[in-house]
């Protein structure tokens, strides 16, 4: 008996034990109790585990779907998995929508699961595995508190595995309220005057959508307090809805969700081609289209004067000195170096409006968001500083190496300036630029195209002047030996852009990285320094020298390319601003809290430039302590869908933007070019 005892005990803790793998134990925050649960009790090799945040809601209080609604920011969710696991998405159930105080949002309350599928690698060599999650969300009544937990859950490794009956219900029903696609619905959209027209068509429709609840997918296109207005016609159905306050254009596609209890459909409406604009988009608008090409060149033409532009000068200045007394070839020039501009701000254009069809979140300025790109910028800037300092002659050896392109007499010299003069323009964000690419980006991709066209030809238009008006060429210092020495002197500013993109790729990953971009650029004024010494009577010791030279210039080169950078270290609290973040700013906003929003970067010359002459000064400082203005600044440095969507729905695409939110009303968009007498007015009109 005792050993039969024994036994039972055995298998009961032994069940028990398996069970308490299938589950992380329970979090208590603030309204909400938070576990990580599995739909099955082991993980079996070569299938998709599911497993899911299971949220129970104190009454009255509720979190976010994906998209939000009036206020509030989606939950979100980071796995740390095994090797070769992937975990894919949250699969949103169908949400509900939760009125609060005139607003509408959508979200969840009560109990719900978030379900992710995790894929198991068919390979899996263990006994069990662990994962972690890291997640944040934002619960609210009235009020909102921003809330985050840890978890991790252990999982045994089986042949087989059997649902968890404890979770089975939970699973079962955000199965059950998983929307559907039926490629069978298609639906198209328009916006006509500040309504937005929604048609939708197939054998698979509904019969009546009265008593069906529609939610949109995406933010401030529709207002989400309105109900629906729907119409039957002989091709389907139309809902009419009027657009939200803050609608800025309409995205190619909107997704929209129409949900009648747990039944969910998933229908993405595309635009419209043939329909009437919005008066607030005026897509057809000549005279929007127009003023937006206005505001592109005279982007164009101020970003000559921003100091991110003025390395390029250096080449522009050459290039015109050494055509000051020959007027045609000052023409030639002038063309080719137009064409170099505006074809390398199409084909920029070009790539971002493909990437952003590709649902990429991305925005002016977004190559110098990779590290890689930087360092490449960084290491061919510092070659041509060596060649302006006469270090290496480049021309007969190292043709094609960048510094060659560049110098010269040429066409293929004034044109590869242009673009040269492209690459170095992105980091900065000059005046009119933001009102003018925000409104390009959202237009069909002619008129896209003509509006990136127009700021490049702003860019290149003083260069271009110059040989179709003799007074502004007349004022050209005449060639002569003097040049030489002008030339060196250009190397020194840009070594100064040199340390600056160095700077910013160690903004963007660690300081170790830095330090080996540093010794890669080292490496590389060591081999030009080589090739640049004397010949050598013995040719043994001649061609040793010119491998070792080539060998360290390939490695400094090729080095910082192949290498994988490291993440930066997440900012957070410091000195008198505040990490941005959709929760904290939700928050804010929940608590009717004043608050100035800064989009900025490491990249972004006018950011730094309005930080030291404005954000960071004291005057400044006292204004926004004295009307308890929150200071929030976000870092676009690296690529962060959430800023990015930030940033669209000010109808902005790049930084830097400055947002100044009242105590309640709408949030007022400052200009991009700061000053503190300007921070301080506005910030005084919040208390009037």
């Amino acid at each position: 008996m005792r050993q039969f005892c024994s036994t039972v005990f055995a298998l009961l803790a032994l069940c028990f034990g398996q069970l308490a793998l299938a589950a992380s134990p329970v979090l208590r925050t603030d309204h909400l109790n938070s576990r990580l649960v599995a739909a099955t009790t082991a993980v079996v090799p070569d299938e998709t585990l599911q497993v899911g945040l299971l949220l129970e809601h104190d009454p009255h209080w509720h979190t976010y779907w994906q998209n939000a609604g009036d206020s509030g920011s989606a939950t979100q969710m980071a796995f740390t998995l095994p090797l070769d696991f992937t975990a894919g998405d949250i699969r949103w159930s169908v949400p509900e929508r939760i009125p609060v105080l005139g607003l509408v949002n959508y979200g969840y309350s009560n109990r719900a699961l978030l379900p992710v599928d995790i894929r198991v690698p068919a390979g899996l060599k263990a006994d069990s595995i662990t994962l972690t999650l890291k997640a944040n969300w934002l619960i609210c009544e009235e009020e909102c508190i921003p809330g985050e937990g840890e978890y991790a859950l252990t999982l045994p490794v089986a042949a087989t595995a059997e649902k968890d009956a404890r979770w089975q219900e939970d699973f079962a029903r955000a199965e059950a309220r998983q929307p559907q696609t039926d490629a069978r619905v298609q639906a198209r959209y328009q916006v006509e005057g500040d309504m937005l027209l929604l048609h939708f068509t197939g054998s698979d429709l509904p019969a009546d959508l009265h008593d069906w609840t529609l939610f949109p997918g995406i933010p401030q296109l529709i207002t989400n307090a309105a109900t629906p207005v729907w119409q039957q016609s002989s091709e389907g159905w139309q809902a009419t809805l009027p657009l939200s306050e803050y609608f800025a254009g309409s995205p190619a596609v909107f997704p929209v969700l129409l949900a009648k209890g747990d039944r969910g459909l998933w229908i993405e409406a595309a635009l419209n081609p043939g329909a009437s604009p919005s008066s607030r988009q005026a897509a057809g608008d000549s005279t929007t289209v127009w003023l937006a090409l206005i505001l592109a060149l005279a982007g164009g033409l101020v970003l000559n004067l921003m100091p991110c532009v003025f390395p390029v000068l250096s080449f522009k200045a050459m290039g015109a000195l050494q055509h000051a007394d020959d007027r045609q070839a000052l023409r030639r020039h002038g063309l080719f170096y137009t064409a170099g501009v505006v074809l390398s701000f199409l084909t920029l254009a070009g790539v971002l409006l493909a990437l952003r069809e590709a649902g990429e979140q991305i925005g002016w300025g977004f190559q110098l968001q990779e590290p890689r790109f930087v360092a490449a910028l960084a290491i061919l800037i510092f070659v041509m500083a060596m060649s302006f300092a006469g270090l290496l002659e480049l021309g007969a050896r190292l043709a094609g190496i960048g510094q060659s392109l560049t110098e010269g007499q040429g066409d293929r010299s004034a044109f590869f300036t242009g673009v040269l003069a492209c690459v170095v323009a992105s980091p900065c964000t000059a005046p009119f630029m933001g009102t003018a690419l925000g409104f390009a980006l959202a237009q069909p991709a002619v008129v896209a195209l003509a509006v990136f066209a127009a700021l490049g030809l702003g860019l290149a238009l003083p260069m271009l002047l110059l040989g179709y008006v003799p007074a502004l060429a007349r004022l050209l210092p005449r060639p002569g030996a003097w040049m030489e020495g002008f030339r060196q002197f250009l190397a020194f500013p840009l070594l100064l852009t040199v340390i600056w993109l160095v700077w910013v790729y160690g903004e963007q990953t660690s300081a170790l990285d830095m330090a080996w971009l540093l010794a890669a650029l080292t490496l590389i004024a060591f081999g030009l320094w080589l090739l640049s010494r004397p010949a050598l009577r013995r040719p043994f010791w001649q061609h040793s020298r010119k491998a070792i030279a080539l060998l360290a210039i390939a490695i400094g080169v090729i080095g910082p390319l192949l290498q994988k950078p490291a993440e930066p270290v997440a900012a957070t609290v410091s000195g008198s601003h505040e990490a941005w973040s959709e929760v904290r700013l939700s928050t804010l906003r929940a608590e009717k809290r004043p608050a100035l929003v800064n989009m900025t970067a490491a990249w972004c010359i006018t950011c730094l430039a309005n930080e030291r002459s404005t954000l960071s000064t004291k005057s400044v400082a006292k204004a926004l302590k004295a009307h308890g203005v929150a200071y929030l600044k976000g870092d676009w440095t690296r690529r962060d869908p959430a800023i990015s969507r930030y940033l669209e729905s000010f109808g902005r695409n790049g930084v830097p933007l400055y947002v100044l939110y009242p105590a309640e009303g709408e949030p007022r968009v400052l200009p991009q070019i700061l000053t503190p007498a300007l921070v301080e007015d506005a910030i005084a009109t919040l208390n009037p």
